[in-house]
């Protein structure tokens, strides 16, 4: 009596074991089998730049201009993640503008990297630090970034909704 249930055990592991085999299957672990490509020869990969996937991001929406112990507000660093497509070059622009007038501030905004003075997406990464001394005191300020990209020709590709990056800046 106890045999024939332990049988009937034995039996549908067997069948599992074997249902789990299929023409895919090479009869090895789990994870050995490796498909043929289902790209053509020349790739899958689109190798056309395209502004749709322009893209500037950053965990950044709020910054508070400080002061160093001379009175002087400091310089505010602003950075994250960007890709400028298959595009031969790039840059970042901004501006500063007071929220509540849409007035624009003068502040220079300007590439953290030694190479450049212009923000640039390079490697993925992007960072810009805005000269703030020059923004009074007592605002709040809203600056947009933009990242533009250039083909070989010279002409300007941007994405306004993906390219784009607004930080509020309170002083």
């Amino acid at each position: 009596m106890f045999m024939k249930p332990l049988w009937n055990y034995a039996f549908l592991s067997a069948v599992f074991l074997l249902a789990a085999c299929t023409q895919y299957s090479d009869g090895g672990l789990v994870g050995d089998y490796q498909s043929s490509s289902l790209c053509p020869a020349s790739g899958c990969a689109d190798a056309t730049a395209s502004e749709n996937y322009l893209s500037l991001t950053s965990n950044t929406s709020s910054v508070n201009i400080t002061t160093n112990s001379s009175g002087v507000s400091n310089p505010v660093t602003i950075g994250g993640d960007c890709y400028a497509s298959l595009y031969p070059s790039n840059s970042i622009t901004g501006s500063v503008v007071i929220q509540t007038s849409n007035a624009p501030v003068t502040a220079s905004i300007l590439s953290n990297s030694a190479a450049t003075t212009t923000p640039t997406c390079h490697n993925g990464r992007w960072e810009v630090s805005i000269d703030t001394r020059n923004i009074p005191a007592g605002n709040v300020y809203t600056v947009k970034l933009q990242l533009i990209a250039y083909d070989a020709a010279g002409a300007s590709h941007v994405n306004t909704a993906s390219a784009v990056k607004t930080v509020t800046l309170r002083k």
